[in-house]
């Protein structure tokens, strides 16, 4: 049987290191740690700590795993902590820099130290991770279709047809302004597919956009952006509340007036947008947590999976 010796001599590192890696205690060198984890991987060891945990069938814990923080990720792990609690699980938090972070932490998942996965945000494509969903399942609120990574989302196609039909309803001949996520992820696909619908028999509908793959600094850039436009959009579409606030924010520090001036439409329902009174999309992110963490449960214990029927709602208030 192979054991720890094994490892460190295939790994050429002592025991000791070995033992630091399997045990999460001590500094061990990220290569010197990959050297350890393929070594265990080629000769099938499983530590004796984990042997325990494979005969138990749980560690009660769920890996959270995102890219950074940023007000949605805040909210995602109140909701996912507070649901584990009362289900009697613990929850690690996971904040990855690079794919190789995600891999180690899909590694550990992989020796079962996580009973199951939670992204938030990925580094590493979904077909690299959905290897490890032999293991144990992994669930996330982003939007992909997969029989291996279980994901609750909710289809933005829809809603912003929705947002862009009251706009034009209610605003009529106006030009509208696009502050967009990352170009590469399903829901802005899903927002430009509307929108170039729509461009078809309105064309001051897209008269600006801008993309953002990340929420920090962006409603601050947009607006500096647009103060410089000399046509400026009459309304701006936000892909969500946070970014939208901080749109709002900087552009009133600079003399413009909401929504007399121009009128901004969120995205998410978040504190953000009850707090600064925008028009929103609430997307009942609390329900897409629910599901995603009940399908882990439902795999981990065995029990009927029931999927809660998500039906977002548009939300008007002062800002369009």
């Amino acid at each position: 049987m192979t054991n720890i010796f094994d490892v460190a001599e295939a790994a050429g590192v002592s025991k000791s290191t070995v033992s630091r890696v399997f045990s999460g205690k001590g500094y061990v060198s990220d290569t010197s740690r990959q050297k350890i984890l393929q070594a265990a991987d080629d000769l099938g060891y499983v530590p004796s700590i984990l042997a325990r945990q494979l005969r138990q069938q749980s560690t009660k814990t769920i890996g959270f795993i995102a890219k950074t923080y940023y007000p949605a990720v805040g909210d995602l792990m109140n909701y996912v902590t507070h649901m584990l609690d009362k289900k009697g699980y613990k929850i690690n938090i996971y904040f990855t820099k690079t794919k190789e972070d995600e891999l180690e932490i899909l590694n550990a998942f992989k020796y079962h130290t996580l009973d199951g996965l939670f992204f938030a945000d990925n580094r590493n494509n979904w077909h690299t991770i959905k290897k490890f969903s032999e293991y144990g399942p992994i669930s996330t609120w982003r939007r992909i279709n997969s029989r291996y990574v279980y994901s609750s989302y909710v289809d933005h196609y829809p809603l912003y047809c929705k947002i862009l039909k009251y706009v034009t309803d209610t605003y009529g001949d106006v030009s509208v302004g696009h502050i967009l996520n990352d170009q590469l992820k399903n829901n802005t696909k899903a927002r430009l597919r509307a929108l170039n619908e729509f461009k078809a028999g309105w064309e001051k509908i897209d008269s600006w956009k801008v993309f953002y793959p990340e929420q920090t600094n962006a409603g601050r850039d947009a607006a500096q952006k647009y103060m410089k436009l000399s046509k400026k959009p009459q309304v701006i579409v936000v892909y969500s509340d946070y970014v939208a606030s901080e749109f709002i924010s900087y552009l009133r520090e600079n003399n413009y007036k909401v929504p007399e001036d121009i009128k901004v439409f969120g995205f998410d329902n978040s504190d953000f947008g009850r707090f600064n009174e925008l028009s929103t999309i609430d997307t009942f992110l609390s329900l897409q947590v629910r599901n995603s963490i009940n399908k882990i449960l439902s795999e981990l214990e065995q029990t009927e999976f029931h999927e809660y029927k998500i039906v977002p709602k548009i939300i008007i208030r002062n800002t369009c």
